[in-house]
């Protein structure tokens, strides 16, 4: 509903538009005011959406009225017998000047461009809401690990990401990492998202080192729920503090990186996306980490991300500027890709990337 207000010292004016409204179904007269002091008292408590002002009345004029209202100020359709200000009522940022008496048509039109501004009000505030939600996601004290330096960042492309990474401690001395990307972007991918970060937190402890197993039940889970056109590409690994072994399922994703004495291994045993197919299986492996080994984990906004000729940054790219800073802390390697690959494709992104750097001390 619009939330209306009315303000002319016309009893006669402000029941013929009362009337006029009454015919469109999302507007709700929630206050009227015979002149401006009355108005300047009761609009900031009413809070309206809009508000219709006469220019002339007692106890200050509709511009008057305007210029007092504090921020956030509703929207102002001016309506009056005077054409003479026209000028400054738009100065004001008023939404349309009405002349009296009211055509219906114009009326209408006034009432449409306001219904517009509302709905995408609504619509930017729940998006800022499920920023704010999704913020709260990601990891934001990740639980200290022995002999384990760990770090991750995801940059949204929209105001809602799909990409996914978390760490989960899901017994003593044994984390999971895991990296994800949904299929799509904006508002629709991040709900999957939480659905799938929901979904992890709960059977992680569960299944333990069988993560295989998690990836097949998490597969039929989002099957159920999901689109048969949705997907998501997932890396899960478990790591042990007491052995530093890795075992993990790479479910169509990006394979991640092992970078060991100046050579690379990807992590590719797995099987195929979540969701389309029920009855996927997928297989698990574990391997031995040693000092100094540094796991890297990446969405495909990494390296597909595109310069002005339309060269993606790349695999061999990406190696590279991990052996270029191979010596620093996870964080800081982690940043240290980041500016690489800003430096070859610009800091607009055109899909959300996400990465997680892991280093054995």
């Amino acid at each position: 509903m619009i939330r209306t207000f009315l303000v002319d010292d016309e009893r006669g004016a402000r029941e013929r538009l009362r009337h006029l409204l009454s015919l469109f179904g999302d507007v709700e007269i929630v206050g009227e005011a015979e002149n401006g002091e009355e108005a300047l008292q009761r609009i900031p408590k009413l809070r309206p959406d809009l508000v219709f002002l006469d220019i002339q009345m007692p106890g200050g004029t509709g511009l008057e009225v305007a210029r007092a209202l504090e921020p956030p100020r509703p929207r102002i359709i001016f309506c009056t017998a005077l054409d003479s200000h026209a000028i400054s009522a738009f100065e004001l940022h008023a939404i349309d000047y009405l002349l009296k008496p009211v055509n219906r048509t114009r009326l209408r039109d006034a009432v449409e461009v306001v219904r517009q501004s509302v709905a995408d009000m609504a619509a930017r505030h729940q998006i800022e809401m499920a920023q704010q939600v999704q913020s709260r996601m990601f990891p934001r004290t990740p639980p200290r690990v022995k002999g384990l330096d760990y770090s991750g960042i995801c940059e949204a492309a929209q105001e809602v990401s799909g990409d996914y990474y978390d760490f989960i401690p899901i017994a003593a001395g044994k984390l999971a990492i895991t990296i994800a990307d949904i299929s799509g972007k904006g508002v629709s991918a991040g709900l999957l998202m939480a659905s799938l970060q929901g979904r992890l937190q709960t059977y992680s402890p569960v299944y333990g080192m069988a993560v295989g197993q998690l990836a097949g039940h998490l597969n039929r889970l989002m099957h159920a729920s999901t689109q048969e056109s949705r997907f998501i590409t997932m890396f899960y690994a478990v790591y042990d503090e007491t052995d530093r072994s890795l075992t993990y399922v790479n479910a169509g994703h990006n394979p991640p990186l092992l970078a060991r004495s100046g050579a690379f291994e990807r992590l590719e045993v797995g099987g195929t996306v979540l969701g389309p197919l029920p009855e996927a299986a997928y297989q698990q492996d574990t391997i031995q980490l040693l000092p100094s080994d540094t796991l890297i984990l990446f969405t495909d906004g990494i390296t597909e991300a595109t310069n002005s000729t339309g060269e993606e940054f790349g695999e061999a790219r990406l190696r590279s500027s991990i052996l270029g800073g191979m010596k620093l802390p996870a964080q800081e390697l982690r940043d240290w890709i980041l500016k690489d690959a800003d430096a070859f494709a610009g800091k607009f992104l055109n899909d959300d990337r996400t990465i997680v750097v892991a280093k054995v001390l």
